[in-house]
């Protein structure tokens, strides 16, 4: 049977829309071309800021459970995400958004229609300046032609560091951290359907969890988990 119309528009407008964004990102290389952000030498391919060795050095998670994770947090890992966190160092969110895009290709099975990033309090974004795991997903999403929807979820309490908390303790720390910003965005979730929220370290989970248990209160039928690294 032939497309229907609206979907035959609906095509042309996502083809015009990856067209761009690959033009963008060539010129982009062409006019900065990439530069391993470990050794210094020229980049693996136009979107990742790794030479093919370093590139290779990686520890990689081997693992393949529900919690899709690309890398495990091992030098160097552990330390472009504390300079990313910490120090600003936006560069390192572009390689941890290309190498999380590439795993969850690896993995397979459908994509979701949106990302969702894990939120940070105001107080901590005003800290930082940024979201980490915002940027982290604006680079997966580029990459794997998805959405990002950077306010439909925001933190409602100031957590503690989780750093030094057991696997019980940082569930209750999380308990109720999370909630959706109001009817809008709330229809916009339970449109979309399937999400995948976004993150930068697993460490027990529970924050992924806990901001899973928010989107699946409101509406939403699936939800994936990503990070960028999962501590061994």
């Amino acid at each position: 049977m032939f497309e229907s119309g609206a979907g035959i528009v609906n095509r042309w407008g996502r083809l015009r829309l990856t067209a761009g964004r690959r033009l963008s990102r060539w010129l982009a290389a062409t006019l900065f071309p990439p530069q391993c952000c470990l050794c210094g030498f020229p980049g693996a391919s136009l979107d990742l800021d790794l030479c093919a060795h370093c590139h290779a050095a990686l520890p990689w998670d081997p693992a393949n459970g529900e919690v899709i994770t690309a890398l495990l947090y091992e030098h160097p890992v552990d330390d472009m995400i504390r300079r990313l966190k910490y120090q600003g160092a936006i560069a390192h969110a572009r390689v941890f958004g290309v190498l999380l895009a590439e795993k969850v290709r690896l993995k397979g099975g459908p994509l979701p229609s949106l990302l969702v990033p894990v939120p940070l309090h105001p107080a901590r974004f005003r800290e930082r300046g940024f979201n980490q795991a915002a940027a982290i997903a604006r680079y997966t999403g580029r990459m794997l032609d998805i959405p990002v929807a950077h306010h439909v979820v925001r933190r409602l309490r100031d957590t503690p560091s989780q750093t030094a908390l057991g696997s019980a303790e940082r569930a209750s720390n999380l308990h109720a951290a999370f909630g959706v910003r109001g009817a809008r965005a709330r229809q916009h979730l339970v449109d979309m359907g399937h999400v995948a929220i976004v993150d930068d370290v697993c460490t027990t989970g529970s924050t992924l969890a806990e901001l899973r248990r928010a989107l699946q209160s409101a509406g939403v039928s699936r939800v994936d988990r990503w990070a960028v690294a999962r501590v061994p």
